[in-house]
């Protein structure tokens, strides 16, 4: 079972991580390419094209600047990433089995890095998949992110666990996976006036619960997920089809 979510925008480097040990991104060498080409831009230039306030323009030009595309630095990306999601997975109250399970199975999708294990270290950056600084993201990462899940899968048994935003979902390449590829992905809903409806927020927080629920009991039958009842969440059969298992609170 390989479980792939979605980084976060949000990013910690300041809380420091535990004691792990730390592997470094498989495709440092595209991110390196990325980064130079946004090297270019200025805090103002950047507020535009990423459509976001000045400050936060600044951080991300400090962010560009003190890259460093040899120096082995950074934090965990599980530790790193600071959203809604990771936020729920608490990963570091991971045991160091969890972890190791983490490691093996959990893939974070990502804009500059393409596809990081839980303990790659990364260095701080905003980019997004729709980015107005490097165009094309998808066509410059789906090959090679399809390629490497579809190692994974081929490693393992062919189950993909998509607890992304659709955003990063889009990355893979179905023609590229094995042909038995399993794909499950967990649908949360919640009643509002008497329908069941998608928050995203409340989906968010659902799919950082559910990795978490994976790791920590360390599930690699599907069929287990359907336990899930974190936040109050309940599978329910008579509104799931094959791809989509949803679950309502």
């Amino acid at each position: 079972m390989i479980i792939v979510i979605s980084r976060a925008k949000t990013i910690d480097f300041k809380t420091p991580q535990p004691e792990v040990d730390t592997s470094w991104p498989l495709f440092c060498s595209k991110a390196n390419e990325l980064m130079a080409q946004c090297t270019a831009f200025t805090p103002e230039e950047i507020a535009l094209r990423e459509r976001v306030s000045l400050k936060l323009a600044f951080s991300t030009h400090e962010y560009i600047h003190t890259y460093s595309p040899t120096r082995r630095t950074g934090k965990a990306a599980v530790f790193a990433y600071n959203g809604v999601v990771f936020n729920k997975l608490q990963a570091k109250t991971f045991s160091p089995s969890e972890l190791e399970f983490a490691q093996s199975h959990l893939r974070i999708l990502s804009a500059l890095y393409g596809i990081l294990r839980p303990l790659d270290l990364i260095q701080p950056y905003r980019l997004d998949m729709t980015s107005g600084m490097v165009y094309g993201l998808y066509d410059y990462w789906r090959n090679t992110v399809s390629r490497e899940v579809a190692t994974l899968l081929k490693e393992d048994d062919n189950l993909l666990i998509n607890l992304t935003s659709g955003e990063y979902f889009k990355l893979l390449d179905f023609k590229l996976l094995p042909k038995k590829t399993r794909v499950i992905t967990p649908v949360f809903k919640y009643l509002y006036h008497g329908k069941y409806t998608v928050n995203s927020l409340f989906a968010k927080q659902a799919r950082g619960w559910m990795t978490r629920f994976i790791i920590e009991n360390q599930i690699t039958d599907p069929e287990h997920l359907q336990a899930f009842t974190e936040g109050g969440y309940f599978f329910r059969p008579e509104l799931s089809g094959d791809t989509e298992w949803v679950f309502t609170r």
